[in-house]
């Protein structure tokens, strides 16, 4: 959202005071679906997948809207299996690293892993260039989770399930798959390579979105989500835009009667094409609530 610039000098006092109230009202992750015929409001935490549950522990209203929640909702359903299910995608058939990628790619992409500490790229061999640099991501978060901390978005999932509250996924493992590893094999090549020389901004930008998400700056997350330089206009669709009219349709029927709590990744919250916006569009009262 952007910053309510107020051109009436006359009320400058006034204008200062709404525009500082507002900032921090919208300063927050979670937002409140409520009205056009609900029994229940329903609420959207909007997630950052590598950020582990300490992040939410001492957010007393988020715990208490997911509590009395009737249902939890996730992108997908996070299990111990969801590695070992998504490994079929995340292979290469009839090929390989080494013969994918041209000679001085490939030592740029080994030389970044071994400078990493850890890791050497024939380990990966047979990974899809996308699985690699998932794994880059990861690796190079400002935060991660680990088995016993884990990550938000299974969090919630994980607290559902042990209080016999139904937990359901917004999409198949099939569905996920595809817009993870669906690019073609040259393009999946391009995006690594550029990501692994641009190696220091991406870091940086990595750190930003983080800082951002902590602060709950929602405003900053919208205009970074706004500007994906990195990918086609086509693939920004994919991985927000089509996802979010598709959940939009969908999520109506399952809160209609029932109070959901919905975590999904931040991103999908903001922008003209956020689930805020289309939740409005459709007639629902969508307000920002604080998270403690």
């Amino acid at each position: 959202m952007r910053i309510i610039k107020y051109l009436l000098i006359g009320f400058l006092s006034f204008s200062l005071s709404a525009n500082a109230q507002k900032k921090i009202a919208e300063n927050t992750l979670l937002w409140e679906i409520s009205g056009n015929g609900l029994a229940k409001p329903s609420y959207l935490f909007g997630t950052y997948h590598f950020a582990d549950k300490g992040f939410v522990d001492t957010m007393k209203v988020v715990n208490e809207k997911l509590a009395a929640a009737d249902m939890v909702v996730g992108e997908l359903i996070i299990d111990k299996e969801l590695a070992v299910k998504l490994m079929p995608y995340m292979i290469l058939k009839n090929n390989s690293l080494d013969k994918l990628l041209d000679v001085s790619d490939y030592k740029l992409v080994d030389d970044y892993l071994k400078s990493l500490g850890k890791y050497e790229l024939k380990m990966f061999n047979m990974f899809s260039p996308m699985a690699v640099q998932t794994m880059i991501i990861q690796m190079t978060s400002p935060t991660t989770f680990t088995e016993t901390n884990p990550a938000i978005d299974q969090y919630f999932q994980d607290y559902g399930k042990a209080n016999n509250k139904e937990v359901i996924g917004l999409e198949t493992l099939e569905e996920q798959a595809q817009i993870l590893f669906g690019s073609s094999l040259e393009r999946q090549k391009e995006v690594l390579v550029k990501y692994v020389k641009e190696a220091e901004k991406n870091k940086t930008e990595s750190q930003k979105l983080y800082d951002d998400y902590i602060s709950q700056n929602v405003k900053a997350i919208e205009k970074t989500f706004s500007k994906l330089d990195d990918f086609t206009p086509e693939e920004n669709d994919r991985l927000l835009k089509n996802r979010n009219i598709k959940w939009v349709e969908k999520l109506p029927s399952l809160m209609q009667n029932k109070s959901l709590f919905i975590a999904i990744g931040a991103g999908h919250l903001v922008g003209k094409d956020g689930l805020i916006k289309g939740f409005q569009a459709k007639g629902y009262t969508v307000k920002p609530v604080a998270t403690n």
